[in-house]
């Protein structure tokens, strides 16, 4: 593990490059709905009222570092939701900074945060909007954006969903950028790459750790940790359909694997249903190809 996690790190340090300028411009909106499927932009406050549905569930979408708004990690999720749930669908598109350099796209990250906090505070008001019927999901870099826009609006967020939420150069204890339980009424969070580009300390009410939550069956030597990785999100758009994702509480992966936790059972991920009464850690293991979920 600590050769995998060298070999990570040097690969991040090559790709760093110098402060870039943040601009309000570096940061886009797209709406979804079963109507507006192939997307549109809200350049405009006076745009929500053209699309935004007041009797549905809303849906932030945060990609992570060296994404976009069309990335799978965000298009997969999408898709699931459109083919499962009639929801208000937000996607946070920040990739003038997240395609930059780590340090640079992590930098960025509560500016992103408090612009599109501003969004949603905008529709709390404008539409008499509750908070709570939000969800926000947001991948690698992109749930500590979430983290952000949950502590900007005092954590009246119902629920974040962090997904492998990025590791390198955050501190878990850093209640002002990491994600927190305290950033939503509910935080569940799915360590897929924890140690390399995910974090392993529990941060939610809920962390849940598929195989270990370091490494991902099917992803082979995977050095870099980029398939075990977007394991996390995978896991997140299968769940959302046919979630048979179901994880053991305990304290460890070894004392699950060795079959010693007799733990409450729970199921991770989904949005409709989540399990909002799991609280703990939690572990699972998965197929090593899609469907990944185990009976």
């Amino acid at each position: 593990m600590k050769y995998l996690w060298c070999f990570s790190l040097a690969f991040i340090c090559l790709l760093v490059r110098g402060e870039a300028k943040i601009n309000p411009g570096d940061v886009s909106f797209i709406y979804y709905s079963k109507h507006h499927r192939n997307g549109y932009f809200l350049n405009h406050e006076s745009d929500l009222h053209k699309v935004f549905n007041r009797q549905l569930p809303t849906i932030v979408l945060v990609h992570g570092w060296q994404d976009n708004y069309e990335a799978d990690s965000n298009s997969f999720v999408r898709d699931a939701i459109l083919l499962k749930l009639d929801a208000n669908i937000i996607k946070v598109d920040w990739s003038p900074l997240s395609e930059k350099g780590y340090f640079t796209a992590r930098d960025a990250v509560p500016f992103v945060g408090r612009l599109a906090a501003k969004l949603l505070d905008n529709i709390s008001n404008k539409f008499g909007y509750s908070l709570r019927r939000v969800t926000m999901v947001g991948f690698s870099l992109g749930a500590h954006v979430c983290a952000t826009i949950g502590k900007t609006l005092n954590g009246k967020i119902g629920v974040l969903t962090a997904l492998d939420p990025a590791g390198p150069f955050i501190s878990p204890t850093d209640r002002n950028y990491c994600v927190h339980k305290t950033d939503a009424q509910y935080v569940q969070v799915i360590h897929t790459n924890g140690g390399t580009l995910g974090m392993s300390a529990p941060i939610g009410h809920s962390d849940f750790y598929p195989n270990g939550g370091s490494r991902q069956p099917g992803c082979g030597l995977d050095l870099l940790g980029g398939c075990s990785h977007n394991r996390a999100w995978e896991y997140f758009a299968e769940s959302i359909n046919n979630n048979t994702f179901f994880a053991t509480r305990c304290d460890s992966w070894r004392n699950y694997a060795d079959g010693s936790c007799r733990g409450e059972r729970r199921l991770m991920g989904s949005l409709k249903t989540v399990d909002v009464f799991a609280k703990g850690t939690f572990y699972l293991t998965t197929n090593s190809a899609p469907p990944y979920g185990q009976h």
